[in-house]
């Protein structure tokens, strides 16, 4: 199999290039490999065994001697468009590789879901939300294995998405430490502080549409000379 398969096609042939391009120069440059996968189905099984079980069996990743921090270092991006689906919901995972989930977490993989392919998907433009998602994944890379994007990587994610989410949860947990901090003065303060406060565990819900949260589900490699496939995804279910 390739690095772009379309077997629910909906990526144009144009966009279907672009992204082609950028998994391989990210193959290229640090070894790591993007696999993109839309299906029509998940024929009765879970987004998250597909994309696992394709990264298992296609053995995504670049190969490598323990220690190597390049190691499993695949990612394999799985669409099911709504308007295929059987249930009428569309569903997106993102599936990290060992290698791979030491550099992007969950809740990264979750927002490059929300970010940069909800939006397009929400439009029926599968395509270019594709295209953002890898391209988005593709930076990841790049600023791991220190080389720098060219050419569709670089055009392919605008450079202001997702930095308002960021700095969100960056104002949010630093007013979690400044809380922490005024309701730690005595130990009679701490014991009566019984507060809760509101985390932003789940998807944003927009128009009927489910958001994109991370998963977690750790597990082990594969067997024989395959790369281990596992760590974080991130993903979810539109509609």
């Amino acid at each position: 199999m390739g690095y772009v398969n379309d077997f629910a096609d909906v990526i144009p042939a144009e966009r279907e290039a672009q992204i082609a391009r950028i998994v391989e120069e990210v193959q290229a440059k640090s070894g790591g490999e993007i696999v993109v996968v839309t299906l029509a189905s998940l024929a009765g099984r879970t987004r998250d065994e597909v994309a696992l079980e394709i990264g298992r069996q296609w053995k995504v990743g670049r190969k490598g001697e323990p220690g190597d921090p390049g190691r499993n270092t695949g990612a394999v991006v799985l669409v099911v468009p709504k308007e295929t689906s059987p249930d009428g919901r569309g569903h997106v995972k993102i599936e990290t590789g060992l290698g791979t989930s030491t550099f992007l977490t969950a809740a990264e993989a979750g927002r490059i879901a929300d970010d940069h392919m909800l939006p397009r998907f929400r439009e029926g433009d599968y395509g270019t939300g594709i295209l953002h998602g890898v391209g988005a994944l593709a930076a990841a890379f790049a600023e791991r294995f220190g080389f720098e994007l060219t050419g569709e990587a670089v055009a392919s994610v605008p450079p202001e998405q997702g930095r308002e989410g960021s700095l969100s949860w960056i104002l949010f947990l630093l007013l979690i430490f400044i809380i922490l901090m005024l309701g730690g003065g005595s130990r009679r303060r701490r014991r009566g502080l019984p507060f809760i406060v509101p985390f932003p565990m789940g998807g944003r819900h927009r128009g009927g549409w489910g958001g994109f949260g991370g998963g977690l589900g750790g597990f082990g490699g594969f067997g024989g000379r395959g790369g281990g496939f596992g760590g974080f995804g991130g993903g979810g279910g539109f509609g």
